[in-house]
C-alpha cells in the first residue's frame, strides 16, 4: 500500500511517497548516500538491503509500488521486489533502466509498478510487471499520482484520487508545503483509504520526499506516519549536470 505524487517544475521536480506496510514488517533504515558504478545515489533500505525509492546524481528518481489488482499467483521461489530499485539506482536513462530490468529475475517477482522520473529528458515512465510481461507506459511531464492498496486497490484509487483532485484547487497548489500537507491528509476520514493510511494492522510507516532542482538532489525521510511529528533525515548530493 502506497501513495506517490509527482510534481514537475521548470527545472526539476518534486516527488513524495507514503509507504504503507503491516506492523509486522521490519523497520527500515533512513537514507544513506551510496556510490554505485560511476553514479552516486541516495536511498533508504530495509534491514535485508532492499529499497523502494532512490534518487541519483543524474537527477533520476525511481519509486516502486506493489500492483495488487493483478492476480497474486503463488511463486515457487519468491524474490524480494526490494531488489528492483536497488539494482537500478545508478541508471540515468530509460534505455539503461530497460536493460537493468531485463537482467532481473522477473519470473520470481510478484507484480509491481516502477515509476522512473528522468528530468533531463522530461520523461516519466511507468514500468509494469504483471507476471507475464514487462511493459513501459509513458506519461506526460505533468502532475500525477499513483496509489496501491492490498485491501482494495480500486477503492483506494478512487478515494485518494478524489482527495488529490480537490487539493489542486488550493492556493498553494504545486508547492512543497502543499505536497507535504497532501501526504499528511486524513481526508475524507482517517482510515484505510486516506492518503496518510491507518488500519488496525497497518499504517503509513514512512514519508519520503525527493526534490531535484538546479545542482542538487535532496531526499527527506520521516519514519512513521506522515502525520506524525517525528524528525526528518535529510541527505543531499550534487548533480552531475545542472537541471
Amino acid at each position: 500500500m502506497c501513495t506517490i505524487s509527482f510534481v514537475p517544475k521548470l527545472r526539476g521536480f518534486y516527488l513524495a511517497m507514503n509507504r504503507d506496510e503491516k506492523f509486522t514488517r521490519s523497520t527500515a533504515l533512513p537514507p544513506a548516500i551510496i556510490d554505485r558504478a560511476d553514479r552516486r545515489a541516495i536511498f533508504p533500505h530495509e534491514p535485508e538491503g532492499g529499497t523502494w525509492i532512490a534518487a541519483n546524481d543524474a537527477g533520476v528518481c525511481l519509486a516502486l509500488v506493489n500492483w495488487h489488482r493483478i492476480d497474486q499467483q503463488p511463486v515457487r521461489s519468491i524474490a524480494s521486489r526490494g531488489q528492483v530499485v536497488k539494482a537500478l539506482a545508478a541508471k540515468s536513462s530509460d534505455e539503461e533502466i530497460a536493460i537493468g530490468l531485463a537482467a532481473l529475475p522477473l519470473r520470481r517477482l510478484l507484480p509491481f509498478r516502477l515509476i522512473a522520473i528522468i528530468p533531463s529528458e522530461q520523461r516519466v515512465t511507468e514500468w509494469r510487471w504483471d507476471r507475464d510481461r514487462l511493459f513501459a507506459h509513458k506519461h506526460a511531464w505533468e502532475l500525477r499520482h499513483w496509489f496501491s492498496s492490498g485491501l482494495d486497490e480500486p477503492k483506494a484509487e478512487r478515494e485518494r484520487g478524489r482527495v488529490c483532485e480537490a487539493a489542486q484547487r488550493q492556493k498553494s497548489f504545486g508547492s512543497l508545503n502543499w505536497l507535504r500537507r497532501l501526504h499528511r491528509s486524513h481526508s475524507p476520514k482517517r482510515g484505510p483509504f486516506s492518503v496518510c493510511m491507518h488500519r488496525p494492522d497497518a499504517a503509513t510507516v514512512s514519508y519520503t520526499e525527493v526534490t531535484v532542482y538546479g545542482r542538487r538532489a535532496t531526499m527527506r525521510y520521516k519514519s512513521g506516519p506522515s502525520c506524525s511529528n517525528k524528525g526528518i533525515v535529510t541527505k543531499t548530493i550534487s548533480l552531475a549536470h545542472r537541471m
